[in-house]
């Protein structure tokens, strides 16, 4: 009975170490153009990068992850791109769509944030901006979605490009899917690497 007991245990902790495997943060080597920095954060000092609408993976916000033997799992934040001057009537439905793309135009998958935003709502952060133009002074985030992704063993770029922003107003709606607008932005990336799952049953060592 106590071997029944034991494998018992034993099968269980190997299915949940399999569903939350050891994960080791690896640094990641940004591609990205540097004029699609927005700016930093005055709290965490993090990067945030526009999304613009684009098919293009080079013209995204484009990662190469480290190579891995067991994939990872990649995970940013992402926000509404606005600008909030006093010329954008408020309450307003506002949906913002990208796309992340691997190995040249392979879909991960397409994300969405979607917010009613009210008068006197404001992003909960201030961004020092890379951009001092008079047209960038009201462009903030807005509200934030965390994604995740998980990737596959060997070297990996991903790139996220914008696919559409839509903002409604009561009856009216207004679609942006001009390639090259600037519709979203991101922040807080990071990788981390899957190491061995289950230390009862380490991988074969390679040759």
């Amino acid at each position: 009975m106590w071997t029944v007991l034991f494998s018992l245990l034993l099968s269980l902790t190997s299915l949940s170490q399999a569903m939350n495997p050891t994960l080791k943060e690896r640094p990641i080597e940004l591609r990205a153009k540097p004029n699609l920095l927005l700016g930093k954060s005055e709290k965490t000092g993090a990067d945030y990068y526009d999304v613009v609408i684009t098919n293009q993976p080079s013209s995204g916000v484009l990662f190469t992850l480290p190579y891995t033997k067991k994939g990872g799992r990649f995970t940013f934040d992402l926000h509404h791109r606005l600008s909030l001057s006093g010329d954008f009537a408020l309450p307003a439905e506002v949906t913002t769509v990208v796309e992340v793309l691997t190995g040249g135009t392979t879909s991960l998958g397409t994300f969405t944030i979607s917010d009613v935003i009210k008068p006197g709502q404001t992003y909960d952060d201030t961004i020092n901006k890379t951009s001092k133009a008079a047209v960038d002074k009201y462009v903030t985030p807005f509200s934030t979605k965390t994604v995740t992704l998980d990737t596959i063993p060997g070297p990996q770029s991903l790139s996220i490009v914008g696919q559409s922003l839509t903002i409604t107003r009561g009856k009216d709606t207004i679609r942006i899917d001009t390639p090259g607008t600037r519709i979203a932005t991101v922040s807080n990336v990071k990788f981390e690497e899957i190491l061995e799952p289950n230390p009862l049953t380490k991988s074969p060592p390679q040759r």
